[in-house]
């Protein structure tokens, strides 16, 4: 009896629809995959950039040549300390082809900051008290040779550092360490390199570049 039912008719059709449903789920898991695959190319390239460092203004945190992730940022996000990448191509002192800079973020709007005796301070917006930094990344040739004038930090406008601070061009402007007459803004951030994508630069350099 199972030998005549494995050749009837219902046998072939209750096979053929066991096939039919098969198929169709392996190629929904395919067009899921795809889905999924596409959804997190999408994400990836709206939410992170590739830059390579040029020079030693970052030094002993980036070196020259090192190529970084950097995540793209909307203004205001970026904070205290970050790693930020700035755009600077619209301004005529960089008419030597400079595009981007990468430095740390200092200070913001409303901030006040300075150094004296190679002692990095800030009073913060809306503090009267002065906050000298703990900056483990900042790297010094001549720490008694590195002093600067007190900046005030108007609406908009970001004030920041090379971890290397005796040879970077930053923010410094009245003391003849910046290309501009003025301060950066902070709409000129156009991204920030976390902390994990400069810990493990070399390996996901591998990965993505």
């Amino acid at each position: 009896m199972n030998k005549d039912l494995k050749n009837s008719e219902l046998y072939e059709a209750c096979y053929g629809d066991k096939e039919r449903r098969s198929n169709i789920r392996f190629y929904a898991v395919i067009l899921f995959l795809f889905a999924l695959l596409l959804g997190f190319r999408v994400y990836w390239t709206n939410t992170f950039g590739r830059v390579e460092v040029d020079g030693s203004s970052m030094y002993k945190t980036l070196s020259d040549g090192e190529k970084l992730l950097m995540k793209k940022t909307d203004t205001g996000e970026a904070d205290y300390g970050d790693v930020i990448v700035v755009y600077v191509g619209d301004y005529p002192e960089f008419s030597d082809g400079t595009e981007y800079l990468i430095k740390r973020l200092i200070a913001k709007a409303g901030d006040r900051v300075r150094c004296t005796d190679g002692k990095l301070e800030i009073q913060y917006s809306g503090a009267t008290e002065w906050t000298a930094l703990d900056e483990p990344y900042a790297y010094y040739t001549d720490r008694a040779d590195y002093d600067f004038k007190e900046y005030a930090v108007g609406e908009g406008e970001i004030f920041f550092l090379g971890d290397n601070r005796n040879i970077s061009q930053d923010s410094r402007y009245l003391d003849g360490g910046s290309r501009l007459k003025g301060l950066y803004k902070e709409k000129d951030i156009i991204g920030i390199v976390p902390s994990w994508a400069i810990k493990h630069r070399n390996v996901l350099a591998k990965i993505f570049f």
